[in-house]
């Protein structure tokens, strides 16, 4: 290769021992099934950085430093994958047979248009795991360990009027006594059995 071209010139590390000690503590906390970021990476290196100032003189955890030692040691960014809900295949005929339903349903309860209302349930999850973490490039599974609490979840109720009246929200607890706590003013606490 010609001296003047700068592809692929990779030079030795300021700081091959601390970049050896990350690397270490990345693949260990992985293959405990730890989420790892770039930012949890950035401060153990700050971490190991000043306890061992004698390899790591002038040391700054920035990004740039982060996305070069992550391709020095073969390590990506990898996100799990989500398998996506498919639409029916009849979804036109279900939609038109369901606003034949609200227009025939409001004629004959006589009721205004304005309290014709959306309302969305989502579930919640107690335990929020990321979805992202830094592993091996070409791994096939990404593993990430939880709490074990990753399907128990309480479920929210958002609703609006056709006339852009938002509704109070309500919260439902898969359980059957409400749980001692305090909550919110205007919130609508409900228990289930079911959820």
């Amino acid at each position: 290769m010609p001296k003047k071209k700068c592809a692929l010139r990779k030079g030795e590390t300021k700081w091959p021992i601390l970049e050896e000690s990350v690397a270490n503590w990345v693949l260990e906390n992985r293959q405990n099934g730890l989420i790892v970021k770039r930012n949890s990476v950035r401060l153990f290196a700050l971490k190991w950085s000043k306890k061992n100032a004698n390899e790591s003189k002038n040391f700054k955890a920035t990004f740039s430093w982060c996305s070069r030692f992550m391709a020095c040691n073969n390590l990506v960014l990898r996100e799990k994958t989500e398998v996506s809900q498919m639409l029916p295949k009849d979804v036109d005929n279900k939609l038109i047979s369901f606003q034949k339903y609200v227009i025939g349903s409001r004629k004959q309860k006589k009721y205004l248009v304005s309290y014709i209302g959306n309302m969305d349930e989502t579930p919640v999850m107690f335990d929020m795991i990321g979805n992202k973490t830094i592993d091996m490039k070409g791994t096939k599974t990404i593993r990430i360990k939880t709490t074990g609490h990753e399907k128990s979840h309480f479920t929210v109720v958002l609703s609006c009027l056709r006339d852009s009246t938002k509704l109070k929200p309500m919260v439902i607890f898969k359980r059957k006594t409400v749980p001692k706590s305090n909550f919110l003013k205007g919130v609508f606490i409900h228990v289930h059995e079911k959820g």
